[in-house]
């Protein structure tokens, strides 16, 4: 009876160890968490980090190459927001120190992830701890303000047309009266028709007289 109970307590041990083995393995996979691959840190400064948030993706040359690990919010001797993202990149991935690094979207409204387009320089390339000054991301307010000042320029543009044609509708000002005036049309008429009689006229030019 003993040896059957201390046979079924092996089992269940058995049992509930590969149970963690195969629950541990899950969760690496679902996590995509690689173990084994070697990478570096690189510091990503930028002054505004339009919402990213730690775990997004790193993208370089269009190729998901690391994940965003830290996200730290300081502030410069002058007061200015500064943001230091720690980037974790695979170890086969080279990036220029000329390299441009910005925040970017999936998609209008989607995920938030680090862009990087590789430089030119792989001459000299970023190493573990390296500082690579990011490009700021255009702010939806900007943007917003930018719509607005445009949309009001596009007003002024228009009131001005709908007064130019009420002006000519009307025969106000010169271009008004030239639709509206007979006799001035008919004076421009005359003009072009004699011109296009006496062609050399245009190039006439009378001498002065001293």
């Amino acid at each position: 009876m003993a040896e059957r109970t201390r046979s079924l307590e092996v089992k269940v041990g058995i049992f509930v160890f590969l149970g963690l083995v195969i629950l541990t393995w899950f969760i690496f996979r679902i996590g995509d968490l690689k173990l084994t691959t070697r990478g570096y840190s690189v510091r990503v400064l930028f002054g505004f980090a339009n919402g990213i948030k730690q775990g997004a993706p790193v993208r370089i040359a269009g190729v998901d190459k690391g994940e965003v690990k830290e996200i730290r919010l300081t502030h410069n001797a002058e007061g200015k927001p500064q943001v230091f993202i720690r980037i974790w990149v695979e170890g086969d991935a080279q990036i220029p120190v000329d390299s441009r690094a910005w925040v970017n979207t999936l998609g209008l409204l989607g995920e938030k992830y680090l862009e990087i387009v590789p430089g030119k320089d792989y001459n000299k390339v970023l190493v573990h701890d390296s500082l690579l000054v990011g490009e700021d991301p255009t702010s939806v307010q900007e943007v917003t303000d930018l719509a607005k000042d445009i949309a009001l320029s596009t007003k002024d543009t228009l009131d001005t047309l709908n007064n130019v044609m009420k002006d000519m509708r009307e025969g106000r000002g010169t271009v008004g009266k030239l639709f509206t005036d007979e006799s001035l049309y008919n004076d421009v008429e005359e003009m072009f028709a004699d011109l296009k009689k006496n062609p050399w006229k245009l190039l006439y030019r009378p001498k002065d007289v001293r």
